[in-house]
C-alpha cells in the first residue's frame, strides 16, 4: 500500500517547517509514500519556502490555491491528485513520530477485510499542558487521554464520528470519494472532520483507533481565550452549515440539544430541556464562569473538568445565535 500524507496550510510556516521534518525520517521509506502541502493562498513566505523544500524531496509536492478556500477545500485538493491507496489529513501543527505511517499501514493490513478508516493518538506537549487548565482539559477529549468515566459506551474500533478530526486520521482514498470528499461549505474552525466521519459511518465504515499511531499536536494555543473564539466560530458558522447540509447528523447529536426550541414538533421533555440549557448558558451565567476560568487557568488547584464542558457550550450557543463577525484569530 502507497500512503499520501495531505497537508493543508495557511500561513504557518514555521509550524510547517516542523511538521514536514518528523516526516522525513519515517519507518517505511520514502517510496512507500508521498507528502501533499497544499498552500491555501498565504500571504507570508510559505510559497517561497515550499519551493524550495520540494525541490530537494523526492517524495513531497506543492499545490497553491489561488485564493483561500478553507481548509476542507484545501484537503480535497490534495485528495484529488493522490496517488495513495491511503489518504492521511494532517494537520500543520503536528509532529508525527517516525513510525506513524507504518502503525496505520498496518492496522489497515490488519484489518483488510473490513471497511475502516483510523484515527491517530494525539498529545498535546507537556510543557504546553503544564501552563493551562483549559489545556489538560482539551487533552483529557481525546481519545487516547480519556478518563474511564468518559470512555463509557465507547467502542475504540468502532468510533462515533466526532473522532475523526485532521490530528493523523485517514481512510481510503476511492472511500473518501465514495462519500463525496469533504464539504466545502465549512470554511471555518470546525464540523468539516466530524462531518466527513459521519458520512464514512453512514456509508457502512467503522472508524478504528489506532494507539500506537503517536503524535504530538505542537500549536501551543490551548489557553481559554483562543479557544472562546474558536467555540463561537464553530456555532456562528460550522454549526450553521451543518444544520443546513446535513440535518441527520444535528439530530442524532447533543449539539440537537442547542438548537432552537420547536414547541411544535418536540416533546415536552426536551423542549423543557432545552429551554433550561439556554437560561444557563445566558450572559448572566456565562460572564461570571468564564471570568472564573480565565483568571484560575494557570493553577492546577482550580481545575474541575465540568466547568469547561459548561463554558465551552456556552460559547457554541452563544456564536449559533450571534450574527455578528467573530474576531479573527491568529494562528
Amino acid at each position: 500500500m502507497f500512503i499520501s500524507v495531505i497537508i493543508p496550510t495557511y500561513n504557518r510556516v514555521d509550524t510547517l517547517f516542523k511538521c514536514l521534518q518528523h516526516l522525513e525520517n519515517q519507518s517505511i521509506g520514502t517510496e512507500n509514500y508521498e507528502v501533499i502541502i497544499v498552500d491555501d493562498c498565504s500571504t507570508d513566505n510559505t510559497q517561497e519556502f515550499c519551493k524550495n523544500y520540494t525541490s530537494k524531496s523526492k517524495n513531497v509536492r506543492y499545490i497553491r490555491n489561488d485564493k483561500n478556500l478553507g481548509q476542507a477545500t484545501a484537503r480535497n485538493v490534495g485528495t484529488r491528485v493522490a496517488k495513495g491507496d491511503i489518504v492521511m489529513f494532517l494537520d500543520n501543527d503536528l509532529l508525527i513520530s517516525n513510525t506513524l505511517l507504518e502503525a496505520h499501514l498496518r492496522l489497515y493490513k490488519v484489518k483488510q477485510n473490513e471497511n475502516i478508516a483510523i484515527v491517530s493518538n494525539v498529545t498535546y506537549q507537556p510543557k504546553d499542558l503544564d501552563k493551562t487548565n483549559f489545556g489538560r482539559f482539551i487533552q483529557s477529549r481525546a481519545i487516547g487521554y480519556r478518563s474511564e468515566k468518559y470512555m463509557q459506551g465507547i467502542d475504540v474500533s468502532d468510533l462515533p464520528s466526532n473522532f475523526f478530526a485532521g490530528g493523523g486520521s485517514s481512510c481510503k482514498k476511492k472511500d473518501a470519494f465514495k462519500i463525496g470528499l469533504f464539504e466545502e461549505g465549512l470554511k471555518k474552525y470546525g464540523s468539516e472532520d466530524e462531518l466527513f466521519g459521519y458520512r464514512l459511518r453512514k456509508a457502512g465504515f467503522k472508524i478504528v483507533f489506532c494507539p500506537e499511531a503517536k503524535l504530538i499536536h505542537y500549536d501551543s494555543n490551548i489557553l481559554p481565550h483562543y479557544w472562546r473564539i474558536k467555540y463561537k466560530e464553530l456555532g456562528r458558522y460550522s454549526l450553521k452549515t451543518l444544520k443546513e447540509k446535513e440535518p441527520e447528523l444535528i439530530q442524532n447529536s447533543l449539539y440537537d440539544l442547542l438548537m432552537p426550541v420547536d414547541t411544535k414538533k418536540e416533546s415536552l421533555k426536551k423542549t423543557l430541556s432545552k429551554l433550561m440549557i439556554k437560561i444557563l448558558c445566558s450572559a448572566f451565567f456565562r460572564i461570571p464562569a468564564e471570568k472564573f476560568v480565565f483568571a484560575t487557568d494557570g493553577n492546577k488547584i482550580f481545575y474541575t473538568d465540568i466547568i469547561y464542558r459548561y463554558v465551552t457550550m456556552a460559547w457554541i450557543i452563544e456564536g449559533f445565535n450571534s450574527n455578528k463577525q467573530i474576531e479573527k484569530v491568529e494562528y
